[in-house]
Formats: structure tokens, sequence, C-alpha cells
């Protein structure tokens, strides 16, 4: 199935953010996500992210010619934390569309792995007592969830703003992360 929307939102009386996710017409997923999963998914959407990452270039020197500007160079700046240029309102969805066939609009993720692939990462997060859901981000999708994650982490003053997204990158520091080829599980 595939995603159409995608909202975040903190709830500063849980210290909670809500992940919803509309898939299709009529289906939805709503996530309770903790402090912990949500650096959890920060830190497998930066190994994405290293990984996806051309190759820095060298500066040019001084006096040279500067290169020609983008095709969207004319485009207003994104507002903060708006990704994309859609302003498509977030469609609300009827409880019967939940994926989960949950009667609470949202569920609360106990624990998250994440499995790198060639073309993104796939989160699987555990939800007691129901089975585990998978969410298949490419690399641009993953991109727009992180941004999202970081603008919102930051807001809600959870992490260090400096430290989001930029620890160590070192292949020492990303193998820790990935112990076994590209799977990850969070505990």
């Amino acid at each position: 199935m595939e995603i159409s929307q995608i909202q975040l939102n903190y709830i500063d009386v849980e210290d909670r953010m809500v992940l919803r996710i509309n898939m299709g017409v009529e289906q939805h997923l709503t996530l309770v996500l903790t402090r912990r999963i949500v650096r959890f998914m920060l830190d497998s959407l930066s190994v994405l992210l290293q990984r996806i990452s051309p190759p820095a270039t060298q500066a040019p020197k001084a006096g040279t010619a500067a290169a020609a500007p983008s095709a969207n160079a004319n485009e207003p700046p994104a507002a903060l934390g708006q990704i994309g240029k859609d302003t498509t309102p977030f469609e609300e969805r009827a409880p019967e569309g939940n994926v989960l066939n949950v009667g609470r609009a949202a569920v609360l993720v106990n624990n998250a792995a994440c499995q790198q692939t060639d073309t993104g990462l796939t989160f699987t997060f555990l939800i007691e007592p129901l089975q585990p859901v998978n969410l298949n981000l490419s690399a641009h999708l993953g991109l727009g969830v992180s941004q999202l994650l970081t603008e919102l982490s930051s807001r809600a003053q959870w992490f260090d703003v400096t430290a989001i997204g930029q620890r160590e990158t070192s292949k020492e520091a990303l193998m820790e992360l990935m112990p076994n080829q590209g799977s990850v599980t969070y505990h």
C-alpha cells in the first residue's frame, strides 16, 4: 500500500509524538512514539542519509565562476517544518480505516527494529499485543521523515539540537549501529 500523507505531532501532556500515516483513500495508521523510539529512528535515518549522500566535493576556489543556479532557485524556501511542495491539509480518516483494526485511534510502539535496504530502509514497529508493523521508506521519503523528526524533536527539546543527525559517522560507528550488515534492533 502506498503512503499518501505523513503527519507528526508532539503531545506535550504525554511527552510523546504521534505519527499519522494515510495510505490510499481510506486506510490509515496512527502510532505513538516515545523519546527512545524517536532517537532510534533518527539514528537509523542518519545511517541511511550517510549512505545515500554524495561524497562532499571541494568548494570552488576564490575567483572561479559560480555554479549555475539550481532549477528551484527561484522558489521560496519551505516554511519551518514543512516538507515538500504540497500544501494540502492532512486528511482525517474514519476509525474503520485503521489498518491495525483496533478501536482506539493510536497505539504505542513498544520497540522497533530497522533493516537497511538498497533503496531505503524498513522500520518494524513492535506493538503489544498486536502483530509488528513494517514501514518501508524510500531514500527520498526517509529524508522527509528525518527532517520531520529532527524539527519536532528540536521544538520539543528532546535532544541536544547540535547532536541530531550529527553523531559520529566513522566506519566503526556505523558498524556498531549496523552489526549484521543492515539489521538494527533497539532494546
